[in-house]
């Protein structure tokens, strides 16, 4: 056996790297770009909205089994996965959630990119509240700053 065929059963036999955002710990930082939300005046998504931030542990076994975990802002929701996609540094995200302040239920639609390492998105939140329509637009992004939670 050449040099050159030992190197191809190398390359062949190798597993390819996994796909997909890497666990460890996170920063993200989310920008409101508009809200138009029932029962709540301008000023007041004016002064809320901007930049909002959080940090999360990303596990391994969320990884493997519940990738969207990492894009998931509330925890106290509970959501329903209706589309996602996480292939060829594109991201793709539709997901309905209820919360407290949500009870009718937000249509949750993202598209973005992505490495291993970090991701940017755009979402846009429609869907009611008191019978009346909710419209929310934010970007947002988020970096591992850590290979483990520690």
């Amino acid at each position: 056996m050449n040099k050159w065929t030992v190197l191809l059963l190398a390359t062949l036999t190798t597993p390819a790297a996994a796909e997909g955002l890497a666990p460890g710990k996170w920063q993200h930082e989310t920008k409101t770009l508009s809200a138009e939300v029932p029962g709540v005046p301008q000023w007041v998504v004016k002064m809320f909205a901007g930049n909002s931030s959080r940090k999360s542990c990303y596990t391994a076994q969320q990884a493997a089994t519940r990738p969207e975990a990492l894009l998931t802002q509330d925890d106290a929701a509970v959501c329903t996965k209706r589309r996602f996609s996480l292939a060829g540094g594109k991201i793709v995200y539709d997901t309905f959630c209820t919360n407290k302040r949500f009870p009718e239920g937000l249509l949750v639609a993202s598209k973005g990119s992505y490495t291993a390492d970090s991701y940017e998105i755009s979402t846009l939140t429609t869907g009611t509240k008191n019978g009346e329509p909710v419209k929310i637009v934010t970007t947002g992004f988020g970096r591992r700053t850590a290979a483990t939670c520690r």
